[in-house]
């Protein structure tokens, strides 16, 4: 067989010329394609009816993705807020920061882990100043519009601040009874795979702060077994 680049492509020939004799070892049948063993007649490509139409049969479909169900059973670590830049971060607006300012922090899913939220928690402190608000937003979800923001779209359509200027948590839920709560909550788990971004933005109102205003953002949920890409 000729070189591909660096790289030398095996010959399956005798292989393929054994399973047309039917003499062919199943481990020796692992290291063909599909495609080869389509074309030795040992393999067939499954097709039904969908939609008064004939389709192929989609694995992603039909396996992969109703794997998201098995995977929330696999509970591998908890999710509550406990620890800085994992599942807790910390956003200040500085001392002297004008209106309108505005301060992110991320986190980052680790390589490896994918993890089920039910609920996102920010907390603001006492106006001092200024006033604090706050909201997050999810690599996952582009931002529609003619200026959308590179971290994606906010849960709030504006950021979220106590009224009278005491400071307060704010609870975005995930979960099937989390609607009736308030209805921006959503009625199922969020799933986020590794790589995904949780931004936290808080911004100054009112007037100029006097001193740092403290916010938090916290993750609750819990890590388990990636199964779905």
């Amino acid at each position: 067989m000729e070189t591909q680049g660096q790289q030398r492509v095996k010959d399956h020939t005798d292989v393929l010329n054994k399973i047309k004799r039917g003499a062919v070892s199943p481990l020796e049948i692992l290291n063909l394609t599909p495609a080869q063993l389509m074309g030795a007649g040992k393999a067939f490509m499954s097709i039904g009816v969908y939609k008064s139409g004939v389709a192929f049969l989609d694995l992603d479909k039909l396996v992969n993705l109703p794997l998201v169900a098995v995977e929330q059973m696999h509970i591998l670590g908890i999710l509550d807020g406990r620890l800085e830049d994992y599942d807790l971060q910390t956003i200040t607006l500085p001392a002297g920061s004008a209106i309108g300012a505005s301060v992110r922090q991320r986190l980052t899913i680790p390589a490896g882990e994918t993890w089920y939220i039910n609920d996102v928690q920010t907390v603001t402190p006492p106006d001092s100043g200024g006033r604090a608000s706050i909201n997050w937003r999810c690599s996952l979800w582009p931002e529609g519009g003619t200026n959308p923001d590179a971290d994606g779209q906010g849960f709030h359509a504006a950021a979220q601040a106590d009224a009278i200027g005491l400071g307060a948590t704010f609870d975005d839920e995930f979960h099937p009874g989390a609607p009736f709560i308030a209805p921006e909550n959503k009625s199922v788990l969020l799933r986020l795979p590794a790589g995904a971004v949780i931004t936290f933005q808080a911004i100054n109102t009112v007037a100029a702060a006097i001193a740092d205003m403290v916010c938090s953002g916290a993750l609750y949920g819990f890590r388990t077994t990636k199964l779905v890409q």
